[in-house]
C-alpha cells in the first residue's frame, strides 16, 4: 500500500487584544467571517486562533467578540511575515457590556476621517535614551524598573507634547533595548515619553469612535488622525469629550 502524507500549513495566527488596556482577548464567544462566510479556526489560547490550510489571499476579516465591538478590518500578506504570520486585532470594548469599570468614549464624524488613534499623555513607562538608526536599536529610560513591550505598537511624543511618532517593537533586547521594525522618521528629544497607542474605530461615512478606561483622575490623550490622507493631531480630554469632537 502507499503511504500518504497530510501536509499542514499556517497560513495565519490571529491575536485578540484589548485596545485600552493592550492586555489578550480571553473570551470564549468569538465568531469569525472570511469575506462574510464563518469560518472556524483553531484556538490557541491566550487570544490566539491560527488558520492552517486557508489559504494567503488576502481577504477581509469580520470578527464579532462578545463584550466588544464589531471589528472589520483587511488581511493583507504581503504586510505580514511569511514564515510567522501573526496579526494582532486590536478590539474596542462595548459599553453595553462593561465589566464594571466605565468607559468613555470619543465620538463624532469627519469628513475624509480613514484612521484614528491615540497615546496617553498623563501615563508612560518608557522614555527613549538613544536610537541607532541603522541597527533600528532604541535604548530607554525604565520607569518600572525591567523590559516590557509586547504590546508592539508605540508612540515617541514629541517635546512639545503635540505630536507622536508611532512605532512597532520588533523584538526586545533586554535590560533596556528594543529594536524596531522601521527607523523613526522624525527627529526626538532625549527623554521623551512614550506611551502604548490605542486604535479607535472609523466607518466607511467618517463615523468614529475612540474610546477609554476611566481609571485616572486625569485622562488627557493626544490624538492622531488621518483626514484624506493628512495627519492631524489634537489633544483630548476624555472627561469632557463633548466637547473635544476632531476638527
Amino acid at each position: 500500500m502507499d503511504a500518504s502524507t497530510i501536509c499542514f500549513k499556517l497560513d495565519l495566527i490571529l491575536q485578540l487584544v484589548d485596545t485600552t488596556t493592550g492586555n489578550t482577548v480571553d473570551e470564549k464567544d468569538v465568531r469569525f467571517y472570511k469575506n462574510g462566510n464563518q469560518i472556524r479556526p483553531i484556538p490557541r489560547g491566550s487570544g490566539n486562533f491560527v488558520f492552517i490550510n486557508t489559504g494567503r489571499e488576502n481577504f477581509v476579516l469580520t470578527l464579532k467578540v462578545f463584550g466588544y465591538e464589531e471589528c472589520r478590518m483587511l488581511v493583507e500578506y504581503e504586510k505580514l511575515d511569511e514564515m510567522m504570520p501573526l496579526k494582532q486585532v486590536f478590539l474596542i470594548p462595548s459599553e453595553n457590556y462593561s465589566k464594571g469599570e466605565k468607559l468613555l468614549s470619543l465620538t463624532g464624524t469627519l469628513s475624509g476621517l480613514e484612521e484614528i488613534e491615540a497615546v496617553d499623555l498623563a501615563h508612560s513607562y518608557f522614555c527613549i535614551s538613544e536610537f541607532d538608526e541603522r541597527k533600528r536599536l532604541m535604548k530607554l529610560f525604565l520607569s518600572q524598573g525591567r523590559l516590557n513591550m509586547e504590546s508592539v505598537h508605540y508612540g515617541l511624543i514629541s517635546g512639545d507634547r503635540k505630536r507622536f511618532e508611532h512605532f512597532e517593537v520588533l523584538k526586545e533586547n533586554p535590560p533596556d533595548e528594543v529594536k524596531l521594525k522601521q527607523p523613526l522618521q522624525e527627529p526626538f528629544v532625549v527623554n521623551a515619553p512614550i506611551s502604548r497607542v490605542i486604535f479607535g474605530k472609523v466607518s466607511e461615512d467618517g463615523k468614529y469612535l475612540l474610546r477609554v478606561r476611566d481609571n485616572a483622575t486625569i485622562l488627557s490623550y493626544l490624538v492622531r488622525y488621518c483626514v484624506n490622507g493628512e495627519w492631524r493631531f489634537q489633544t483630548v480630554d476624555f472627561h469632557n469629550c463633548k466637547e473635544n469632537e476632531l476638527e
